[in-house]
This record gives C-alpha cells, structure tokens and sequence, in this order.
C-alpha cells in the first residue's frame, strides 16, 4: 500500500466542491485528492447523491413564494 502525502483537503472544501461552490483551481485539487482515494471519492458521491434526492423531493417548494405570514414577520414594526 502507497501512502500519499495529505493534501489541505478539508471537509469544507469536499461539500463546496459537491455544491459546485468552490474554484476552479481548488476543484482540480479536490478532484486529484478524490482519484487517489477511492474511499473518500465514494463518500462525495453518495453526497452528490442525496443532494439529487434532495432536489427530486423538495425542489418544487424552492419556487413556491415565500408565505405572506412568514413576510410579516421580517417587517418592522
């Protein structure tokens, strides 16, 4: 078994890289992190996973209109 160095990888960076929140040159790393680590490449698809289930479940409410009575209460009185 190879050990390879550790990268500055950190959990933060795995999440972003799933929410397609992360840089381009940081998602090249993240990437090359993830091909030498099959375990944790496994891990960030099922992330990817359940964020699709996530969207097949509750993506219609995202472009419903925010209730009236929620609204009320972000104004001032």
């Amino acid at each position: 078994m190879t050990l390879l160095p550790p990268l500055a990888i950190t959990e933060a960076d795995l999440h972003a890289h799933v929410d397609g929140r992360l840089p381009q040159a940081q998602c090249l790393d993240v990437e090359a992190y993830l091909a030498a680590r099959p375990e944790e490449a496994e891990r960030v698809a099922a992330y990817r996973r359940q964020n699709d289930e996530l969207r097949a479940l509750f993506g219609a409410v995202l472009d419903e209109p925010v209730p009236e009575r929620l609204l009320a209460g972000l104004k001032p009185r």
